[in-house]
């Protein structure tokens, strides 16, 4: 069960128990976690550009290429080569496409972080009273906050992934078939 910002425990000890100070420990959790955000976002772009990649090159190789897919007379391999394009750039624009929750899942996703944009974005958030809580939240809230950010786009970015490596074997299927329609031709 998800914890609420405001149900954050904030009697457990900072400094762990590797007697390091607390302020020191907070600002390490805090670079560390930043540090991961950063990164998930750099995975999300390398993911977005490589669907894009995908997408002009088969939809290239699709209105262009060798086979030609506005033949009336089609085969098989034209046929199956045309469905594979098709589930190639439809996987890469699913890898590509933004996803974002809807105005009530966001207010409810600002409960547990103020970390994301849909938690900020959301019309319950009003910019002095987060200016407000800011100024006065403990360090366990924003790890807290960061943290469960991190996590929703940890499986934004599998999701993301996932769509990625079924374009790259639709498009590595639709060249296989490329060069089955090229070898029949010779």
């Amino acid at each position: 069960m998800k914890k609420l910002l405001k149900d954050v425990e904030l009697h457990k000890d900072l400094a762990g128990s590797e007697g390091l100070d607390a302020n020191n420990i907070s600002r390490v959790r805090i670079q560390y976690l930043i540090a991961q955000h950063q990164t998930s976002i750099q995975q999300v772009q390398f993911a977005d550009a490589k669907a894009a990649v995908i997408m002009t090159m088969i939809g290239f190789l699709a209105l262009r290429g060798p086979i030609d897919l506005s033949n009336s007379q089609m085969g098989g391999v034209s046929i199956a080569f045309g469905i594979m394009c098709a589930v190639a750039v439809f996987c890469s624009i699913s890898a590509v496409f933004p996803r974002y929750p809807s105005l009530s899942v966001s207010k409810k996703i600002s409960e547990f972080e103020t970390w994301s944009w849909p938690a900020l974005s959301c019309l319950g958030t009003d910019p002095d009273n987060y200016a407000e809580y800011m100024q006065t939240s403990e360090v366990s809230q924003l790890v807290h906050s960061i943290s469960s950010s991190n996590v929703v786009i940890a499986r934004v970015l599998r999701r993301k992934f996932m769509y990625l490596r079924l374009s790259f074997f639709a498009s590595g299927i639709s060249v296989l078939l490329i060069f089955a329609d090229l070898s029949t031709k010779t």
